[in-house]
C-alpha cells in the first residue's frame, strides 16, 4: 500500500480492512498508515475481494464490518478452513449488532466512525495480546470466544485465585460485580464483600472475556449484566446503576465502547 516504509517490516502486523463503505475504508487506511507496527496489505469493499486478499496476503489482523447476516461478510473466512486464522477487530456503528462474532477470532471491537484515539487504544490492546503469545495460530474457527476465539497468549480465566492467610481460594467469575484499581492491585467487588488481588487492572483485563467484563474507566471494570440503569451526565460520562445497588461513573475515553456494548447510540 502507498505510504508504507520498510522500517521493521518483518515485525509489523499484516493488516486487512474489509468494509463496504468507501469513506470508512479511506479513513481507517489513513489512520493505520500512521502506525509503524502496522503493514496495510489491502482494503476491500466486498466479501469476494476480501476472501481473495485473505488467501493471497495472509493477514495477521483484520478490521471487519460484518454487515447484516444476509450480506455474508463473515464468509470471507471460509477460505481459511485448515489454515492459520488472523486476529479480528469487528467494526460497527454505535448500537448496531455484530452478527456471528463468535465465529471468528475476535480480539477487540471498534465503533464507527472511528477516530485516532479509539483506534490507537484498540491497536495498543491488540499488539499487547499478540506480543504476549505470538501470532494467532488457530487452524479452525472458534466455537466460543472463551475458547478458540482468543489469540495465543495467557489462557482466559475460568476462576480468579484469591490469596490470603497462607491459602488460595478460587472465585467464580460469575460472582464478580465490578473491579476497581488500587495502584498495583485490583479490588474485586462481590456483593457486600471485597477481595484484593495482586496485579494491575490492565493485566486482569487481558484475562477476562470482554463480552462479559468491560473497562468503563481507567480504574474500573464492570460486569455488563450487572448494569440495570444508566444516567447520561453532562460531559459524556455515564452513571451506571448496578443490580447490587452500587453506582459507578464511566470515563469519557470509554464512552463509545460502553455505549456500543449496551446497544446505545453515540
Amino acid at each position: 500500500m502507498p505510504g508504507q516504509s520498510s522500517h521493521s517490516r518483518a515485525a509489523r502486523l499484516r493488516t486487512l480492512i474489509v468494509d463496504h463503505d468507501h469513506a470508512t475504508r479511506a479513513q481507517l487506511e489513513r489512520l493505520l498508515c500512521r502506525h509503524q507496527e502496522v503493514e496495510l496489505v489491502a482494503a476491500c469493499a466486498t466479501a469476494r475481494a476480501a476472501a481473495e486478499a485473505m488467501k493471497r496476503r495472509r493477514p495477521d489482523l483484520v478490521f471487519l464490518d460484518p454487515g447484516r447476516p444476509e450480506e455474508g461478510g463473515l464468509k470471507v473466512f471460509d477460505v481459511l478452513r485448515g489454515r492459520r486464522w488472523p486476529a479480528v477487530v469487528l467494526m460497527a456503528a454505535a448500537g448496531a449488532p455484530l452478527p456471528g462474532a463468535e465465529e471468528v477470532h475476535e480480539v477487540d471491537r471498534l465503533v464507527k466512525p472511528c477516530d485516532r484515539v479509539a483506534l490507537q487504544a484498540v491497536l495498543a490492546r491488540v499488539v499487547s495480546r499478540l506480543a504476549a503469545g505470538g501470532r494467532p495460530a488457530g487452524t479452525s474457527p472458534p466455537d466460543r470466544f472463551s475458547g478458540g476465539g482468543r489469540v495465543a497468549g495467557p489462557p482466559p480465566l475460568g476462576r480468579l485465585p484469591i490469596e490470603g492467610a497462607g491459602r488460595i481460594q478460587f472465585l467464580d467469575l460469575a460472582a464478580i460485580d465490578y473491579i476497581r484499581a488500587e495502584g498495583k492491585y485490583a479490588r474485586i467487588h462481590v456483593g457486600s464483600r471485597t477481595h484484593l488481588v495482586r496485579g494491575t487492572l490492565t493485566l486482569l483485563q487481558e484475562r477476562l472475556d470482554p463480552r462479559t467484563f468491560l473497562r468503563v474507566h481507567r480504574s474500573l471494570i464492570v460486569r455488563l449484566d450487572r448494569i440495570r440503569e444508566v444516567e447520561i451526565l453532562r460531559h459524556g460520562e455515564l452513571r451506571l446503576f448496578l443490580s447490587t445497588g452500587d453506582s459507578l461513573i464511566s470515563g469519557r475515553t470509554y464512552r463509545d465502547q460502553l455505549r456500543l456494548s449496551l446497544g446505545l447510540p453515540t
